[in-house]
């Protein structure tokens, strides 16, 4: 509670700043006017991360900015962004595609001179084509509280072209593997490969289930179980996301066991919860080996199969034990996608 109230505290203090600058007589823009700069990559493919650094240069007394950004929303969704200095940051205002990013410094010390690295951006590609990335303005505040406002107009374009995956071509689930890179929900490994037939983790499918469900990441980690260790610094935010949305749970010695391949059994039932398919079905399991699927599992595999969403293997096997492949899970995902 008391690290919620300094966060507010910190927040309204940059917007009063903020707002005080204007009151101010303006500084004119003179010769030497500051000039910025978008420093990314410009090409990439289609579900890959784009980083984009916002830097300056000719700067003086910088000592707190406020930065508005527009960027082609239909090719890219914004991620998360981080400022390169000390201070306080308000989280990004995103509206549609438009980006307002801010930031002060605190306590009574000179702004930043020269040339300086203001914040990073991180994207996710989610269309081909030419995607731009524009700086529309920037109000920069010094040390007197003394405001400067420039019309900025630079801007980046970065290509977007379909992902090379390499081991798709001809596979039963190949358009499934295509639609979910464009959505987001899945990438490429570095080397072009998909690779459908690996095996899914349980960290890994948690975190395809967050991108597919585009819920807001959370941003504190309350996770408490006693492997946390063995999920990934990339994942806990999923983790942490899903764990609070009541969509997954952890095994009964607190362990959540996230390096573990997940079962069919288990991608079902956590599905079923996410998307609030109703697990209180009547429908009757009708598998081979149908006694074989954990109870925990059986209403929620009965509901699944009884709305179309999942079928049995050779001779009507649901095979509950098996370990999800990566193509399964991306079917499965969108067929989830489709339902809603």
């Amino acid at each position: 509670m008391k690290r919620i109230m300094i966060s507010k505290l910190l927040l309204l203090g940059l917007a009063l700043l903020l707002c005080f600058a204007w009151l101010l007589p303006q500084t004119m823009l003179a010769a030497g006017a500051p000039s910025f700069a978008l420093i990314t990559g410009n090409k990439t493919d289609l579900g890959k991360e784009i980083q984009v650094t916002v830097k300056g240069t000719n700067l003086t007394d910088v000592f707190a900015y406020e930065f508005n950004i527009v960027f082609d929303s239909k090719r890219l969704k914004f991620k998360e962004a981080k400022s390169a200095g000390t201070g306080f940051t308000v989280s990004p205002i995103v509206n549609g595609d438009h980006l307002t990013f801010a930031h002060t410094k605190i306590g009574e010390i000179p702004g930043d001179n020269g040339d300086l690295t203001f914040f990073s951006l991180v994207f996710q590609s989610i269309g081909t084509g030419n995607a731009a990335i524009e700086i529309k303005d920037v109000n920069l505040v010094n040390s007197k509280l003394e405001k400067t406002s420039q019309n900025v107009g630079v801007r980046v374009s970065i290509t977007i072209g379909k992902p090379q995956l390499n081991d798709i071509a001809g596979h039963w689930a190949e358009a499934s593997i295509l639609r979910a890179v464009e959505l987001g929900i899945v990438t490429g490994y570095n080397d072009g490969k998909f690779r459908p037939q690996g095996q899914v983790t349980r960290t890994e499918f948690v975190t395809m289930l967050m991108r597919s469900l585009q819920l807001p990441l959370s941003e504190l980690n309350e996770l408490t179980f006693t492997d946390l260790d063995k999920i990934p610094a990339w994942a806990r935010a999923s983790v942490s996301t899903a764990v609070k949305a009541k969509i997954i749970y952890g095994f009964e010695d607190n362990t959540f066991r996230g390096d573990k391949p997940i079962t069919r059994a288990e991608m079902v039932t956590i599905l079923v919860r996410a998307f609030g398919l109703n697990a209180n079905s009547e429908a009757k399991l009708t598998f081979n080996d149908a006694g074989k699927i954990p109870a925990y599992a059986q209403k929620s595999v009965a509901a699944a199969a009884n709305a179309g969403l999942v079928g049995g293997k050779g001779n009507n096997l649901f095979a509950p034990k098996d370990n999800t492949t990566r193509a399964e899970a991306v079917v499965l995902i969108l067929r989830f996608l489709d339902m809603k």
